[in-house]
């Protein structure tokens, strides 16, 4: 066992056991119900609910994503300094995990409030589910390079993310949706809703801080205080890194555009209802779940950086074909669109995730450091700014389109340029920034032959 790792648990050269793989994964359930959760519904809350305007929803949620650029590298970097006999990362996500729970309650019960009053309690609610989200994601990230040195490996530990995500994400839209039928919809429905997903998702992250009890812990070197700006150009001077972080920032910003605009596309533009919604989120994740272990096999064979570019590619179709798609359209070619956009975005998620480790690893190979919560806060502040960019445009793209916000969940004829903006946001948008990350995964290089290669040199250094 490694000189840093703590008695009894396992090493690093080990093939982790199943209840291990599957205990860290089921930690990416509460994530993605956090993720999604809000990046579907708050938009929606906001303009079909409350009352309120898209351009305001997706302005308090990129104002709150500034705010996650500061925490997160503040947890990341405490994450890395922190020593206690649960390790580095396990505390924070304990608190995170009831942070983020009590951020739901907040969010989808806000009280009887109107104008400037209201605006400001979104936003409060906002930062402390931010707050959560950080304290839970950033060290989790962290910890899958630190459970394994094993270039495959990492691989099959994070395929049990990967199928806990798909099982999140259908919750998160699918089973979220039928709650807020069941629950009579309107404000109860949502303030149901969250009081629900509240219970699950804190209940999945507690779960996983208490199975990774066992996992390889290694502790951060005591060396002296680096010079100001040392982990910045680290950073900077880690190409595949930079890489990575780009085709993430294209992809991410793809997810939240039709993320965000799904449901108002399905509803009216499609007239499929909730019910669409359920359907299409409920197909396209139990197929994204099933397809993970074809992507772990894909991957070593063909390698990650092939294995992304052929999801990615599929993705991009997907998302353009939904630009063909009018009133009426039978399920049968819904449920087709969500089966192969289940395909897709296991692999884009699986190889997404997993080339992390290999970028963390390639950074301590050249510096001696282990920095794992300096890169997952890096990959979080990308991955939520993203998210921000892609919802504050939508925003800003439906209210400049004329799309007309009601109260209660009630529906109204949109005009002709809002459905034309609605068609933007389900289709060509995403289509175009998956286009520009596949672009950038051509100048991609770092494989597990170049880390081979490194860790047999005495000093090793980029080539």
């Amino acid at each position: 066992m490694h000189a840093d790792d703590h008695a009894g648990r396992i090493g690093a050269g080990a093939r982790l056991p199943f209840g291990l793989c599957f205990g860290f994964g089921v930690g990416s359930l509460g994530i993605a119900i956090l993720l999604n959760t809000v990046t579907i519904y708050f938009p929606v809350l906001m303009t079909t609910v409350l009352g309120q305007s898209a351009a305001l929803a997706g302005m308090l949620l990129t104002a709150s994503k500034l705010y996650d650029v500061v925490a997160d590298v503040v947890i990341g970097m405490a994450s890395d300094r922190t020593r206690s006999r649960w390790g580095r990362r396990r505390p924070f996500m304990l608190a995170g995990a009831l942070v983020a729970g009590a951020s739901f309650l907040l969010l989808f019960s806000p009280p009887a409030l109107s104008g400037g009053a209201l605006a400001l309690w979104m936003m409060f609610a906002l930062v402390v589910y931010s707050t959560g989200y950080a304290l839970f994601t950033v060290p989790y990230i962290a910890m899958s390079g630190e459970m394994t040195d094993g270039y495959h490996e990492r691989t099959r530990l994070l395929s049990f993310r990967a199928v806990f995500v798909s099982l999140g994400q259908t919750f998160s839209a699918a089973g979220t949706a039928a709650m807020v039928g069941w629950f009579g919809g309107g404000s109860t429905g949502y303030a149901w809703m969250g009081a629900v997903s509240a219970v699950v998702l804190s209940a999945s992250m507690i779960a996983c801080f208490s199975a990774t009890r066992r996992a390889r812990m290694v502790e951060r070197p005591l060396l002296p205080p680096q010079p100001r700006g040392t982990a910045l150009r680290a950073l900077a001077a880690n190409t595949p890194f930079l890489l990575l972080m780009g085709i993430k920032i294209a992809q991410y910003m793809a997810i939240a555009v039709i993320t965000t605009t799904k449901l108002l596309f399905l509803l009216n533009v499609l007239k499929l209802g909730y019910a669409g919604m359920a359907q299409l989120t409920l197909v396209q994740n139990v197929v994204s779940a099933v397809s993970v272990p074809l992507w772990v096999a894909l991957a070593r064979r063909i390698g990650k950086r092939a294995a992304y570019l052929s999801a990615s590619v599929l993705l991009m179709l997907v998302y353009a074909s939904w630009y063909l798609a009018e009133p009426g359209l039978p399920m049968a070619q819904v449920w087709l669109r969500g089966a192969l956009n289940g395909v897709a975005a296991a692999g884009t998620t699986l190889m997404s995730i997993s080339m992390l480790p290999d970028v963390m690893e390639l950074d301590r190979l050249r510096t001696g450091l282990r920095r794992e919560g300096v890169f997952s806060s890096a990959y979080t502040i990308v991955e939520k700014l993203a998210f921000a960019l892609g919802a504050g445009l939508i925003g800003v793209l439906l209210t400049a389109a004329g799309f007309v916000p009601t109260l209660q969940g009630r529906l109204v004829e949109q005009p002709a340029s809002a459905i034309a903006a609605l068609y933007a946001g389900a289709s060509i948008v995403p289509a175009a920034l998956v286009a520009i990350s596949a672009a950038l995964m051509l100048l991609y290089r770092l494989d597990d032959r170049r880390l081979a290669a490194l860790r047999a040199e005495e000093d090793p250094i980029l080539a």
